[in-house]
Formats: C-alpha cells, structure tokens, sequence
C-alpha cells in the first residue's frame, strides 16, 4: 500500500506501524496550521472490516506527536510480549513437514488444519494461532470455486475466516500436541451441545 495516498479524514498517512491487534498511525495535514500533525489508531475489529480510526490527538508541535506515535507503537509491543507470555502451549510455528498437504480435491470440513505462517501477522506466527477446526464455508469443501473457510481456534476457541490457500494442511496425527487433543475435544463437546440445543422438539 502508498501510505502517501492514504488519508484519514484529510490528513495523509505519514507513517503506520502494525503491532497485535491495533495499527498506529502518523498523519499530517498542512492546511491545519494549528494541528497539521495527528497520531490515532487504526483498527478493522467489525463483521465488516471496514477501517475505524479512534484516540486521535493532534499539534502542531512534530516532536510531540512523533513521540506520542513512538510511545503507542511501544504499548502495542508491550501488550503482544504480555499477551505471548501468557500463552501455556510450546510456541515453534508448525511447517509443511507436520501436515498432509492440502488437497483441495479434498474436504477439509470437520478437520484440524494449520494456518500457513506467513498468513498471520509476524508477532503471531506461533503454533497456537496456527492450529484451527474447519468448520464449513465453501472453501473447505472438495473441488470448490469458493475459498471461504470458516474456523474455530483450537488455542482460543476464536472463531474467524480464512481462504483456502492460507490453509498449508491437515496436522498429522503424530504431531497432534496433546493440549489440542485435548480442547478439540471440548470444541467438539460444544458444537455438539449446540446443535442439540437447536434442534426442532418433536
């Protein structure tokens, strides 16, 4: 992307750094002789992921603002290093010699697959971002136009969206770690208890 094209409101993006779940930007806007410089936060957490720019503050004092950028960027890096530390799972990204490669003549519904590391973000390139249940969408469906794969996290239990081609394959058995084991079996638990739940009385 040209960040110079990019604007917010009228300021140009200056500078964006993308850290954990929040992208920082520096913007500028000439014409605001009181504040032309102006620091916020750029985020797409919505079932649209359209862009939504919050916290924004603005001077006309550079320095100010570049130190403000700065120290956001920081808190966003502190707050991924809390987060990861907090993680009880081995962190080793798995790679194409712990999967059956994806097939897409094949169905990968109600299968355990591994997001391919270079399809997250690199602070979340980390085993437990990596391992999700296929749930359904056409995506995982053998020889489909569609790509949509829906997913629920075996670490989280969060729920998202994924193409097919970030999906680098099934896990192999004999490198199912025992914590997934583990919660697929309570997912499993779940999304059964669910179903149930939702089931016309007869």
């Amino acid at each position: 992307m040209n960040e110079a094209k990019r604007l917010v409101d009228t300021f140009k993006v200056k500078h964006a750094i993308h850290v954990g779940d929040k992208e920082v930007l520096f913007c500028e806007d000439g014409k605001k002789p009181d504040t032309p410089y102006m620091v916020c936060y750029c985020s797409w957490d919505n079932p649209l992921g359209i862009e939504q720019f919050f916290k924004a503050v603005g001077s006309n004092d550079y320095l100010e603002m570049m130190t403000e950028f700065t120290k956001r960027v920081q808190a966003q890096l502190e707050a991924v290093k809390a987060e990861r530390d907090k993680i009880t799972v081995p962190l080793p990204p798995f790679t194409a010699e712990h999967c059956i490669p994806n097939d897409y003549g094949e169905s990968i519904e109600n299968k355990v697959v591994v997001i391919r590391a270079n399809s997250l973000r690199p602070e979340y390139q980390t085993a437990d971002k990596q391992l999700v249940l296929a749930t359904g969408g056409f995506g995982s469906y053998a020889n489909s136009r569609g790509r949509a794969v829906y997913t629920i996290n075996l670490y989280s239990g969060k729920e998202s969206r994924w193409n097919r081609e970030s999906i680098l394959g099934i896990i192999k058995p004999e490198h199912m770690p025992d914590w997934a084991k583990k919660r697929l079996k309570q997912i499993d638990a779940e999304r059964q208890a669910k179903h149930k739940k939702h089931e016309p009385e007869r």
